[in-house]
């Protein structure tokens, strides 16, 4: 039997089951990402890669799987957060407050340029 590894209980909640094999937990780790991406811009509250990390504490991946899987979930939160923040469900207050969290000092700029991507220019 293949081995199956549990996801971190931050992201359970996003997605169906509690256990991938190795080449499902990729995609399963992104499309949890992106949830928690997407719950994180509401609260105007921005993960750091070591928090990310700090997710994965005590799972046993081997050492094949686990940089590959971080950088997906890392990747799919990342795009989470930007598809929140250019999407028009949040208060346009939110979304400065959001941007200015993820971006800093240059966030109005940031923010500029995801909208012109999210509107295909």
């Amino acid at each position: 039997m293949a081995a199956r590894y549990p996801l971190p209980r931050e992201l359970t909640r996003y997605v169906a089951g509690d256990s991938f094999a190795p080449d499902e937990l990729r995609k399963a780790c992104q499309e949890a990402g992106e949830g928690l991406g997407r719950d994180d811009a509401r609260e105007a509250r921005f993960r750091s890669a070591a928090e990310m990390v700090e997710m994965w504490r005590g799972l046993d991946l081997p050492a094949w799987v686990a940089p590959y899987v971080l950088r997906d979930a890392r990747l799919g939160y990342l795009a989470g957060y930007g598809e929140a923040l250019v999407s028009g469900e949040l208060a346009e207050v939110r979304v400065r407050a959001a941007a200015e969290v993820r971006w800093g000092e240059g966030w109005r700029e940031k923010l500029a340029s995801a909208r012109e991507r999210e509107a295909g220019g």
